[in-house]
């Protein structure tokens, strides 16, 4: 049965409407030189300094200190009350990247040699191939503090070379490559109906792909040194993608969330000698002593379970008391393994794919909560990831010469009620509106009349429930919206409590609301569209998807809440 986690959820709290200075249309900012005062200056973790100036001209940092020059021709601005810090790198999601339609189910797969497409098998890919610049999902990782991405391709056990990109507005693709292809992004990931499509037939095709791959690389090197008498090497794509991964030039990145798919990633690591880096880690704890050991690099995923809740009945069975401790127990221990980590020592970064945008901030929080110290968090989103990604030389602290990607807040960022308010990346400047503060009082007395608010003037802005008519019943939850300028944005929830999911392309245009969505349907991600009907404040549509070698359409229906 198809099970399709979905959860609508949209914030009508506008916190943040992105006023980037860089003009969309094209025309340059009046400035690039920026001299920001008497701010509180995070430079790196562990390292503050009080009262200081951060100068930036054409994309760098060239002054950060007291009694800094300020150029004549910089926009100054007065931080005073205000804290800077370096901007966050994404150890692993697929920020900007746009799914491909998926492939038609070929007629014959009873073989052990499948197209290579269908089987996921296409390592000579790139994600530039799948830059989307306009993607909403670049502003939206920015402006929670994140500069830079690492961006792995869609698809199945082999999609191709991840990128480093800046979260930046551009024009062009181009503009937001900060280093190419850097890792060979991998998962387990099967082909439906096909081989590989479990995880023995993968380990299988990975030997048999990499043995085949140092052959081909052995016979090129032969056959440049001298061709005569040697046939000549075919141009095997697969092959050629390998020859920089067996050099140990380009690391391998896997994907695996689960402790039994780190060592599955381990062990091919140990039998065939690439460089290993893992990531989307969510189950750690079992295997510090593997991670120490080897050294293996680790981006931990920023996603956690939501904490369980406790019956209230005075009558609840021992039977239930036991379930009740053991469910607090495992969920202690897996918000707890960041600390962990840090107290073996092991280095690590973090990773969002496949978390909601809006639970980063508490998820870190929660990690804190439970024994990350702050300076550790802040590392593990700043200078871990750089160094682990080979970047430290250019980005990752508020330095001379570093890379202008500073992060600027409205209190020291590990505190509950700090905001973003303002961020720059490579010299470009994005300002956020803040929240205005309210009093005890007054929040309480706005919360009693409802639930949500509800925006009149706009005919999607505000929140709606949903009913998804699946095959296995009817699933709800909550859609709610914001508009920023001219664009919506948007999170799904279900109310079966798992996480929720940001919406994508969200356009309304002459009564027709669409937008796109990716869903965990039985561990598989699959892109679902919806396309309805806007008719005062309800909405009938339909959901198209393909899951499977198949596509289907599913009944989605809406109504606005509030009055």
């Amino acid at each position: 049965m198809l099970r399709l986690h979905l959860v609508l959820l949209l914030s009508f709290t506008v916190l943040h409407t992105s006023l980037a200075q860089s003009d969309p249309s094209g025309k340059s900012a009046v400035t690039r030189t920026y001299a920001i005062t008497n701010a509180t200056v995070i430079t790196k973790p562990g390292s503050e300094l009080k009262d200081a100036t951060v100068v930036i001209r054409d994309g760098l940092i060239v002054g950060v200190g007291q009694n800094q020059t300020i150029p004549s021709d910089a926009e100054v601005i007065d931080a005073a009350g205000l804290f800077v810090y370096p901007a966050f790198i994404d150890g692993l999601a697929n920020t900007g990247a746009k799914r491909p339609e998926n492939l038609p189910r070929p007629q014959n797969l009873f073989t052990p040699d499948p197209p290579n497409d269908y089987a996921g098998i296409t390592p000579e890919n790139s994600v530039l191939s799948q830059l989307d610049v306009t993607s909403n999902t670049i502003g939206n990782i920015r402006k929670i503090g994140f500069a830079i991405s690492h961006t792995a391709p869609y698809g199945r056990m082999l999609p191709g070379s991840g990128s480093l990109i800046l979260l930046k507005d551009a024009e062009h693709m181009d503009e937001l490559v900060l280093a190419k292809d850097v890792a060979l992004y991998a998962q387990f990931v099967g082909a439906p109906g096909a081989y590989p499509g479990n995880i023995l037939g993968i380990m299988a095709k990975w030997r048999n792909l990499y043995r085949n791959a140092v052959q081909h690389k052995d016979h090129v090197a032969l056959y440049a040194e001298n061709p005569s008498g040697l046939p000549r090497p075919v141009n095997d794509r697969v092959s050629l993608a390998f020859h920089p991964v067996i050099d140990q030039s380009k690391a391998v990145m896997f994907d695996v969330s689960s402790m039994l798919d780190v060592r599955r990633a381990m062990r091919l690591q140990n039998d065939l000698g690439f460089k290993l880096m893992v990531a989307g880690v969510e189950q750690a704890w079992d295997i510090m002593d593997e991670l120490k050991e080897t050294g293996t690099p680790i981006f931990l995923s920023m996603d956690l379970p939501d904490a369980p809740k406790e019956n209230k009945d005075d009558d609840k069975t021992d039977e239930v008391k036991a379930l009740e401790a053991k469910r607090a127990e495992a969920y202690k221990t897996y918000v707890s393994q960041a600390g962990m980590l840090q107290e073996a020592g092991i280095k690590f970064g973090f990773s969002t794919k496949g978390t909601s945008n809006s639970k980063i901030k508490k998820n870190l929080m929660t990690m804190i909560e439970n024994g990350l110290s702050e300076d550790a968090a802040l590392a593990a989103l700043t200078t871990n990831p750089a160094s682990m990604l080979g970047i430290d030389n250019v980005t990752g602290t508020v330095e001379a010469g570093k890379m202008a990607n500073v992060l600027v807040t409205t209190a020291p960022y590990f505190s509950k009620n700090s905001e973003v308010k303002m961020m720059f990346v490579d010299g470009d400047r994005h300002d956020y509106v803040v929240k205005e503060k309210k009093s005890k009082d007054a929040s309480e007395k706005d919360a009693k009349p409802s639930q949500a608010t509800v925006d009149n003037s706009d005919p999607i802005a505000g929140e709606w429930s949903y009913a998804l008519i699946t095959p296995g019943g009817e699933q709800n939850g909550k859609l709610k919206f914001t508009k920023q300028g001219e664009k919506y944005e948007g999170v799904m929830t279900f109310e079966d409590g798992t996480p929720d999911t940001d919406l994508n392309n969200i356009n309304f245009r002459e009564g027709v609301l669409t937008f796109d969505v990716e869903l965990d349907a039985g561990g598989q991600a699959i892109q679902l569209v919806v396309e309805g009907k806007v008719e005062e404040k309800s909405m009938e549509g339909k959901a198209s998807a393909s899951f499977a070698g198949q596509s289907f359409q599913l009944d989605i229906n809406a109504n606005k809440d509030g009055k």
